[in-house]
Order: structure tokens, then C-alpha cells, then sequence
């Protein structure tokens, strides 16, 4: 069992100074169970893998915790995190869309202690009977509205019932609930509200479209906006059209919708993240469980369906308490919600035109974490074998089979000039751009 030194000392080690005040609060939680409600960008994820740390056994003994999460993209920044801060712990992550036989080959020699898994995904296992989790002492389900909100509910009920030793549950949410699931115990667990003291602060503008479509109107916008900027509609078909519509108008767009396979969608989200990409169109899917950071601004090309999803959509920008920007654009037959509050409107400049250009252009490299390549790797490449200055290298994310690094436009010719001749870990590559 890690004591509290141990886990403060591997937080700092991740690159976090210091606790916020839920962290610090969840810590210090001495209850069989934990009720935590923040809004996204809050730092839940580290707050409930703190206070599941202090409670971890000795290694080595079977599955001690489950962690379950409604979206693979949640599970994925979930393992992201604790994977570092558990070290000596053997951690998993089972989603859809993963190879179930390399999840089933990864357990079935060294059991884990740590299992973090999208609900449908987990109880596939278990009714497989390729992971047995009877023993786990610690049961997070985080973002248990949006759980419910996908109908989950049924599956978290069922892997509930297979945990027969639990000696700690967490639960944790944006939103209030009227009724809390069976396997936490109301009376028994300590409550963590920060939805109220912790609010995004941000300004909302409307935008009116004189057109029904708001194609034009968005395009003048995002000329506007400086940085990046997460785009968001109600339907995955909505998705391609608008950005095909932002490519024709000179925009740098891409898609990120529940229709994409999770390769594509790894890409959009890392190209965005390194400003490779200035602009993503969205569906809802990606209101939560992304950890990107510094977003420019959110705006509603589609009015939210509902006030969770105003929110949820909202949490992209503002995050931990940070100021950020929100447009709402609204057609002539539209207005917006009683819940959307606005500051005040705003007209973009339609007779604006020119290219939205990103200031990162992003390369591929067909090799990856299976070819045993490193961040390091790729950035010695770059700089040594293809002749670019470090500061012309930007964010490099490393996937399954391949990899990605943002470069100044300017080095693109020389980096893929090189690749021709040069090796990358010895290994013969293909570069090129996204």
C-alpha cells in the first residue's frame, strides 16, 4: 500500500506542483465511499485515482481496483494518468474497438491489479470468463451521468454484482443526481461538491446567421478566433458536412464523430492538440473524456439538445477556472435556449476572406509503440538524422503502429527529403504529411 509521501511524490513526478482543492479534499476522504461532483477540466481523474492509491493492496495479488468509464476516449486519458502514478501495479485498459484477443492475451499471463474498461467491454470479459474480478477491494465508475446517459446502467449493475469483497466505491459526475446507484451507500459516503465553487468562467456571445445552413457565418468566425476552436453539431452526417464546407472556404478542419474508427479519431484529436489543426468539428462525443488543453474557444454551430450538453460542450474551454470564450450561433427561425446565458452578440466580419492556416503542419510515420518506438526516438530522427532546429518540433504523440510529430511548415521538405535515406531506430520508415 502506497503511503500519502509515496503518492505526493509521484504527482510531482507527473509534472503537477501541487493539489487543487477536490484532489486534496479526495485524499484526505477516510470513508468506505466517495461521492465527487466537479465539472469537467477539474482534475476528477487524478482526484479519484489519489484516493484509490491510498487504498491499493500489495501488488501482485489479483484485480484490486476496476475503473470503469462510459467512453473508450474517457478510459484511454483514465489509463493515461494512473498508469504513471500505480507503477509496480499492473494496469489494463479494455474498451470497444481494442482486439479483444490482445486484451485477453495481456491478462492471461500476468493477472492485473488495475483494470480500467468501458462497461460493455468489462462484462464481455466477465461473461467470457477471461477476467475474473471477484476479489477487487475499490469499484471508481467515473462520469456516471453520462453513464446513464448512454445506458449504461444495466452493465454497471451486473459487474457490480461480480465484486463480492468491495471495501471502497467512488463515484464521480458533472451533474447532480436525484438517486445514487445501489453500490454506493448514501449514508456511508463522503460527498465532494465543487460544482458550485468550481465554474468555468466564461463569456458567452451569440452569433447571428442570416442563413438557415450558418456555414458562411461560421467560416467569418473562425476567422475571428485566434487559436483553436472545437466546433459542435448534433449529428455525425452534420459532422463531415461542415467540414468539408470549412475545407472548401480555406478553413484547416477535422472530424471527430462516433462513426470514425478509433484510429482516425486518435489522429484528429492529436493533430488538434498540436495545433496541426486549428479547427474540430464535433459531435457530443467529444464534450468529455479528451484532455486537451488550451482550446481557444467552443462553438455551437447546432443549439445543444439539452442544458448537460451546453455544459458539457462548454467544458472544453474554461477549464480548472481558466477564462475562455463561447459562441452560440443562432439561424433566423433559431433562439437560444432559456438556459444559454448571453453576454452579449457578436457579428463577425463576413466579407472576410483568406485561408485559416495552422502554424504546426503534422507528419506520419508507420511505425509506433509496436515497434517498440519512443517520443525520443522520433525526436532524435527529426533533429539529428533530418536537420531540424528543436525549436521547429512540436508535439509528438506515439500510437499502436505508428506515430505523429508536429514540425514547422518550413521543414516539412527537409524532413521528408531525408526519410527517403535516413533510419529511424534502424528501421526503414515512411513519412508523410497528414
Amino acid at each position: 500500500m502506497l503511503t500519502d509521501k509515496e503518492i505526493l511524490s509521484r504527482v510531482r513526478a507527473s509534472g503537477i506542483a501541487e493539489l487543487n482543492d477536490i484532489q486534496r479534499a479526495a485524499m484526505a476522504v477516510r470513508a468506505p465511499g466517495m461521492v465527487l461532483l466537479a465539472p469537467t477540466g477539474t482534475g476528477k481523474t487524478l482526484a479519484f485515482s489519489i484516493a484509490m492509491l491510498r487504498r491499493l493492496p500489495e501488488a501482485g495479488k489479483g484485480v484490486a481496483a476496476v475503473v470503469m468509464a462510459p467512453s473508450r476516449e474517457l478510459a484511454m486519458q483514465i489509463h493515461s494518468v494512473l498508469r504513471p502514478l500505480a507503477a509496480g501495479y499492473k494496469t489494463v485498459c479494455m474498451y470497444g474497438g481494442n482486439a479483444f484477443s490482445a486484451e485477453e492475451a495481456s491478462v492471461r499471463g500476468a493477472v492485473p491489479d488495475i483494470v480500467i474498461a468501458t462497461p460493455g467491454r468489462l462484462l464481455d470479459h466477465l461473461n467470457r470468463r477471461t477476467l475474473d474480478v471477484s476479489g477487487a477491494r475499490i469499484l471508481v465508475v467515473d462520469e456516471y451521468d453520462k453513464t446513464l446517459e448512454l445506458g449504461f446502467q444495466d452493465d454497471v449493475r451486473r459487474i457490480a454484482r461480480h465484486l463480492k469483497h468491495l471495501s471502497f466505491s467512488a463515484l464521480t459526475s458533472a451533474t447532480r443526481m436525484a438517486e445514487l446507484p445501489a453500490f454506493i451507500d448514501a449514508s456511508r459516503a463522503e460527498f465532494i461538491d465543487a460544482l458550485a465553487s468550481e465554474k468555468p468562467h466564461i463569456m458567452v456571445m451569440e452569433v447571428p446567421s442570416a442563413a438557415r445552413d450558418k456555414l458562411d457565418t461560421l467560416a467569418a468566425l473562425l476567422r475571428h478566433i485566434p487559436g483553436t476552436a472545437m466546433v459542435f453539431v448534433n449529428h455525425r452526417d452534420a459532422v463531415d458536412r461542415v467540414v468539408d464546407s470549412l475545407r472548401r472556404r480555406g478553413v484547416t478542419a477535422m472530424a471527430y464523430h462516433g462513426g470514425m474508427e478509433q484510429r482516425e479519431r486518435e489522429i484528429a484529436v492529436a493533430a488538434f492538440r498540436s495545433s496541426a489543426v486549428p479547427v474540430l468539428v464535433a459531435t457530443d462525443l467529444a464534450a468529455r473524456g479528451l484532455d486537451i488543453q488550451d482550446v481557444g474557444a467552443v462553438v455551437h454551430y447546432h443549439l445543444p439538445v439539452n442544458e448537460q450538453a451546453y455544459t458539457h460542450r462548454n467544458g472544453r474551454v474554461g477549464r480548472a477556472g481558466a477564462e475562455g470564450t463561447v459562441y452560440v450561433i443562432t439561424g433566423p427561425d433559431e433562439a437560444a435556449p432559456d438556459f444559454v446565458a448571453i453576454h452579449h452578440p457578436f457579428y463577425p466580419d463576413m466579407a472576410a476572406t483568406g485561408p485559416i492556416m495552422p502554424s504546426w503542419a503534422m507528419l506520419y510515420i508507420n511505425a509506433g509503440k509496436r515497434e517498440k518506438i519512443s517520443k525520443g526516438d522520433v525526436a532524435g530522427f527529426i533533429m539529428k538524422q533530418c536537420g531540424v532546429p528543436a525549436g521547429d518540433v512540436g508535439v509528438i504523440t506515439i500510437g499502436l503502429d505508428y506515430a505523429l510529430v508536429a514540425v514547422r511548415p518550413t521543414a516539412v521538405s527537409a524532413v521528408l527529403d531525408a526519410a527517403r535515406s535516413a533510419r529511424l531506430k534502424n528501421k526503414r520508415v515512411r513519412i508523410t504529411t497528414l
